[in-house]
């Protein structure tokens, strides 16, 4: 199956992800960390890496991945488009496959994989889901689980929002004024409840729910580990099944 030539094309998501240098460099950090992870699972076996991405958009993460790796991929992407453009660049690779549905459903028919991940996913996902799938993920044993989600809690969320007011940027119109301010103070309390966007997300909770069923091994801040998590843009967490 040969690629549309338009399916290459930057997608408005995409062109969101790339809007100034300084959107596109933090964006890319997730990518350049998990090209480390895999270095090092890379290092340790001779067979092909079989990985699952939980919300794989346009499987941006194949791309990246393939090009340096020996890897068996399948991607869960819930929303028709994104998962549409995906199989248009990639669906030719005979080591891709793409299920278009729930996370939830879908981890439950998939056996044994070595690595699963979820980049920028998992805010996304209203948060008693989120508990089953980080429970199924546990439930499969792979020898990673990785994922990445923005800090939204704290001064960092001041520090997000004017920036995004100054460049022009949309992410800072998912906030009024007056729930950036109780966020940077930590008081989500005074936001509405998180549904399925970034505003109300608290990365502390998810870090906490992946204590409960998998080992935490790596918790990386970015951009920088000398930066606090109070001021961190967002956290990569690495895991593994508990003994």
């Amino acid at each position: 199956m040969g690629a549309d030539p338009d399916a290459n094309s930057p997608s408005p998501y995409e062109q969101n992800q790339s809007f100034n240098a300084l959107t596109a460099w933090l964006h890319s950090l997730r990518y350049r960390q998990i090209v480390q992870v895999f270095r090092g699972l890379a290092a340790q076996r001779s067979q092909p890496i079989r990985v699952v991405e939980i919300g794989c958009a346009h499987a941006k993460l194949f791309g990246v991945l393939d090009a340096q790796f020996s890897i068996d991929y399948v991607g869960i992407e819930l929303e028709a488009s994104f998962a549409e453009l995906a199989r248009q660049r990639y669906g030719g690779r005979g080591n891709f496959q793409l299920i278009e549905g729930s996370a939830l459903s879908a981890l439950g028919t998939l056996a044994s994989p070595d690595v699963v991940v979820a980049l920028e996913t998992l805010e996304h996902i209203p948060e008693h889901d989120v508990v089953r799938l980080i429970e199924q993920v546990a439930a499969l044993r792979p020898s990673l689980f990785v994922c990445s989600v923005p800090v939204e809690v704290g001064p960092a969320v001041w520090a997000k929002n004017l920036g995004s007011l100054a460049t022009g940027y949309m992410r800072h119109k998912e906030y009024s004024w007056r729930e950036t301010w109780w966020a940077g103070l930590y008081q989500l309390d005074k936001l509405p409840p998180h549904e399925t966007g970034h505003k109300g997300f608290d990365w502390r909770w998810l870090a906490q729910t992946i204590r409960h069923n998998l080992r935490i091994i790596q918790l990386r801040r970015f951009p920088s580990q000398l930066v606090p998590a109070a001021l961190s843009t967002s956290v990569f967490i690495v895991a593994e099944p508990r003994a």
